[in-house]
Parts: C-alpha cells; sequence; structure tokens
C-alpha cells in the first residue's frame, strides 16, 4: 500500500495522457491523407476493400458499408486497399475480390485517387498553419540575427580568421535573413550545403567586407553532420538573470540586469565568451559592464569553483533569449516547410553532403518529437503539425512505387502505352521496393531508438543552484 501512496500519480497521468495525445496527432495526421485516397475513390467508382491506421496484425476492425475499417499494431502509417490500383498486397494484404474481375479504371481516375492523399496532407497542413497564424507561436528573437555571436577555437570558423561580431551577409551567394528555422537561414544553410567548402561573405565592424572558403567539418556529436564552428551561438546580450549568493560574481559587484559588454578590453557578442574565459583557465577576468540604469563600469572577477560544481565559474545564470509570441502567414510557414524538403532530398543525393538517410526521422522520431512539444507549448505542436502534413504530401510524390507518386508513375506509363501493365512486372516491382521501404523504416527507425537512447542516457544536469563557501575577511 506504502508503494502505491508514493506513486507521483499526477506525473503518471499527465505523461499517460500526453503519449496517448501524441499517438492520436500522429494518428489523425495518417488518417487525413488516407482519407483523401478513400475520397477520391469512391468519387472515381473505385472498390474499396480497407481503410487501414498502422500495419501488420489487426488488433480492431469494423465493416461498414462493404469497407473494413482497421486500427493495425504497427502505428507506422496507413493505408486504403483499392485493388484495382497497382497491387501492394505485401503491405496491405491479401485481396478478398480477383483483380480481373474487378471494372477496369481509366488513368485518369486512378492519378486522381492517388493525388488526393498528398492534396489532403497539404489541406491539414495549411489548416494548421492558419492556426498558428490566428494563435501564434512562441520564438526565440535571438535566432532573427544573422551576426554571430561566438567562435569556437579551433574549428574551421576560427581557422578561416572568422569573429565573433561578423554579420553574414551571404552563405554560397545566398543572404540568410535569420539564424535558423528557415530553408535559406544560417544553421540550415551550413548543415544542408550540397558544395565541399562553404563561402561565407561577412560584413565586419561595418568597415570592410570579408569573403572565407571554409572547409566544414564532420561533428561526431551530430552524427556527422557538418559544422563551422559557431552555429549555436547567434549574438545575443550577456545579461545577467540571478547572481548566485556569496559567488565572485556578487563579491564584485555583479548585479541582476546587467549586461557583460567587454572581456579584457574586447567587446563580446554572446555569453559564451565569458564561459569560454572561465574554461581556458583565466584566473582574472576583467569585465566592462553596463547596468539597467545605462552607466557602465568596470569589475574583476576571479573564478572559482562552487562546494557542489567540479568547474570553475563566476557565479551568474544568464538571461535566455528572448521568446514573442510570432504569427507567421500560412504562406510562409508551408513555403518554409517545402523548401526544407527541397534542400533536403537535394542534400540527401549530392555526394559532398554530410546529410544521409541516417538523419531522417521516421514514426518513432516524429512520435517522440510530438511528445516533447506538448509537454511545452500546444502551439509549438500546430507549428510542427505543418512541417510534418507538408513533408508527407511532397515525400510521397516521389515517383517511387508503393508512394502516392509511383501509382501515378504507373499511370502515365498506363496512359502512354494504352494498355495496362503486366500484373506480374507490377508485382515485381512493388516487391522490391516493398523491400527497401521496409529496411527505409527499419533504418530510421534504429537511428531514431539510438538518438532517444543517448538522449535519456545523458546526465540530468542539476537544478541545484552552485553553493559558494563563505570568505572570511
Amino acid at each position: 500500500m506504502n508503494f502505491l501512496v508514493s506513486i507521483p500519480w499526477v506525473e503518471v497521468a499527465t505523461v499517460s495522457g500526453t503519449i496517448v495525445l501524441a499517438f492520436f496527432l500522429f494518428g489523425l495526421t495518417v488518417a487525413v491523407h488516407e482519407f483523401g485516397h478513400f475520397w477520391a475513390a469512391r468519387k472515381a467508382g473505385l472498390v474499396v476493400e480497407r481503410f487501414a491506421i498502422g500495419f501488420g496484425p489487426k488488433i480492431y476492425g469494423k465493416v461498414v458499408d462493404g469497407v473494413e475499417w482497421q486500427i493495425n499494431l504497427l502505428p507506422l502509417g496507413g493505408f486504403v486497399a483499392l485493388p484495382q490500383m497497382s497491387p501492394a498486397e505485401e503491405i496491405e494484404g491479401k485481396t478478398e475480390k480477383e483483380v480481373r474481375d474487378l471494372p477496369p479504371v481509366t488513368p485518369g481516375a486512378k492519378i486522381f485517387t492517388a493525388l488526393a492523399g498528398p492534396l489532403a496532407s497539404l489541406g491539414l497542413g495549411v489548416v494548421c498553419a492558419t492556426g498558428v497564424w490566428i494563435w501564434g507561436v512562441p520564438t526565440n528573437m535571438t535566432y532573427r540575427t544573422t551576426t554571430i555571436g561566438w567562435v569556437e577555437p579551433g574549428t574551421p570558423a576560427a581557422k578561416a580568421g572568422i569573429l565573433p561580431g561578423d554579420v553574414i551577409l551571404a552563405i554560397d551567394h545566398q543572404r540568410p535573413e535569420r539564424w535558423a528555422g528557415r530553408p535559406g537561414a544560417v544553421v540550415e544553410s551550413i548543415l544542408l550545403g550540397t558544395d565541399r567548402e562553404i563561402l561565407l561573405e561577412l560584413d565586419r565592424d561595418g568597415k570592410e567586407i570579408v569573403t572565407a572558403k571554409v572547409l566544414p567539418e564532420r561533428n561526431a556529436e551530430m552524427e556527422g553532420l557538418r559544422r563551422l564552428g559557431f552555429e549555436m551561438y547567434p549574438a545575443q546580450p550577456a545579461r545577467v538573470d540571478q547572481v548566485i549568493a556569496g559567488g565572485p560574481a556578487e563579491r564584485g559587484g555583479i548585479r541582476p540586469g546587467d549586461v557583460i559588454l567587454t572581456l579584457d578590453g574586447k567587446k563580446i557578442w554572446s555569453p559564451a565568451a565569458v564561459k569560454a574565459a572561465v574554461e581556458a583557465g583565466h584566473e582574472v577576468l576583467d569585465l566592462g559592464i553596463r547596468r539597467s540604469s545605462g552607466q557602465e563600469s568596470k569589475v574583476q572577477i576571479r573564478p572559482e569553483k562552487a562546494s557542489n560544481r567540479k568547474e570553475k565559474m563566476i557565479g551568474v545564470v544568464w538571461k535566455p533569449g528572448e521568446i514573442q509570441i510570432t504569427h507567421p502567414t500560412p504562406q510562409e510557414q508551408v513555403g518554409s516547410a517545402a523548401g526544407l524538403v527541397v534542400r533536403t532530398l537535394r542534400a540527401l543525393v549530392t555526394p559532398a553532403s554530410s546529410v544521409g538517410l541516417q538523419h531522417l526521422s521516421g514514426p518513432l522520431g516524429i512520435f517522440e518529437r510530438l511528445v516533447s512539444l506538448l509537454r511545452t507549448d500546444a502551439r509549438q505542436v500546430l507549428y510542427f503539425s505543418v512541417i510534418l502534413n507538408v513533408n508527407l504530401a511532397f515525400l510521397n510524390l516521389l515517383p517511387i512505387p508503393v508512394l502516392d507518386g509511383g501509382h501515378i508513375l504507373f499511370s502515365v506509363v498506363e496512359a502512354i502505352r494504352r494498355k495496362q501493365m503486366e500484373a506480374k512486372v507490377v508485382v515485381r516491382i512493388q516487391t522490391c521496393f516493398v523491400v527497401l521501404l521496409a529496411g527505409f523504416f527499419l533504418l530510421v527507425t534504429y537511428h531514431d531508438s539510438m538518438r532517444l537512447k543517448k538522449r535519456m542516457e545523458k546526465p540530468v544536469e542539476s537544478a541545484e543552484m552552485p553553493i559558494f563557501e563563505k570568505k572570511s575577511k
């Protein structure tokens, strides 16, 4: 009984409810896509046998108006069984009717039916984007800059002479409008670039334009994706949010609201500069600060270890980037999501790129992302749903057998030849791509699970504030 009392039931209920809601949202995304096929098939006069969410063994099924509605064990997607389309029994199960006994269907009707799924996903994406436009989405305003806040020593950017405070004017001749979150933003341009080297055009102090060709390095922590060394550090004020009692900063006269302007006489563009100086072993930091009143002064701080920490520190908590509720238009959101799909696909097929299939996310990664966003802000879920549905729409249009684009391709070939492709040929092609698709799902699910495992095993930072020993006067 004591065991039952000790269980944090509120937390268990919250987590369970979040997971159930994430399953519902993921299922809704799949259901809308498949309902597009179902509606179009009925309009075009095609025979519909099953409408299924998930694959594998059936958990629940009910026949309504001649159609069996199913929920299956593996929540990896869904399908509408249409025996008059290209056969896909490897995924959808055996058909109850012989295809030769069914009336023929025109290529136009097949294309209409195949196209309806991606259009339904795109439509749901537009609906979600409209919701984001109306209710807004929390946005880190730090990402609206293109100014570099810090450059890690020893990285390709540092070796190329790139400095904190440099304003990025162009990456590979394309002008970025922000730091992250758009196809042409700074981070995305580096990660999804397709050239061996990255060409940067920089504004330095408003006095000169600097160009640098940088060969990126592969980042082991990001599964081999390339980096230059400043991607994590957009410029932001080094503003103090809290001062730890008894720490070096408090003794040195630093107060909440102060902004660190200079370090050892040099202007800084990010709190990372102060942290890097401490980690580099600087015994004394000469800091120029600006009070909340506007008054500027200088202080000296000697970093030291707290009794409950291993590393030295100055004893402040930095104010995080400002979060504002923004209202991007539906066109902006859908256009951005589509642009990211195009850039990612181009990077996947370009040898010089570092992007591979292992960097993509499957159902497990999408589900984990939904759970994470649901625990932060529901508006973020709506924003993510725009990206998810636009991805689903565009990727399904790829001319790959088994996908909707593959059905369209078969139908176009049939229209050109003016006769149906032989069933045996179609089945062989479909079977090959079913095997490839299964392998792809296993690959992305494996990497999703490894990423999840890595995050779960990562040591959680202590929420306990550093404790500094009182210095005797």
